[in-house]
């Protein structure tokens, strides 16, 4: 009876895992929200959260294993105060009531200059 009721604990965990549901809570404040600086790997983790992205996308894009990309999704949501959510097996990215200015960020233009400087200093380094 009792290896009947580990193998049913068992199933019941199994079909959770992969239900609808939310991986992550979001920060409760949008102060404490602080999204990655534009062009790092946790600013594309980001936006693929914010487009609504599969694991699978992401590990076809990046090249990473499905553990990998779970690990990276889940630092960079702690560490950024946004939340994830799954459903039907795409993850979306949660905000904090209020913080809905935050994401999609604004488009920052940048002088001719500004973007030479940049990658100067990329080679030189």
């Amino acid at each position: 009876m009792t290896l009947q009721l580990a193998r049913s604990g068992r199933i019941t965990a199994l079909s959770h895992r992969n239900s609808d549901r939310i991986l992550v809570r979001p920060a409760r404040h949008r102060a404490d929200v602080m999204l990655p600086e534009e062009g790092t790997v946790a600013a594309y983790l980001i936006d693929a959260l914010g487009q609504g992205s599969t694991s699978d996308q992401i590990e076809s894009e990046t090249g990473w294993s499905k553990p990998t990309v779970l690990i990276n999704l889940y630092r960079v949501a702690k560490k950024s105060g946004v939340g994830i959510r799954r459903r039907n097996d795409v993850m979306h990215l949660l905000l904090p009531k209020g913080a809905e200015n935050v994401y999609p960020r604004k488009q920052v233009t940048r002088k001719a200059d500004d973007l030479t400087r940049c990658a100067s200093a990329s080679v030189s380094t």
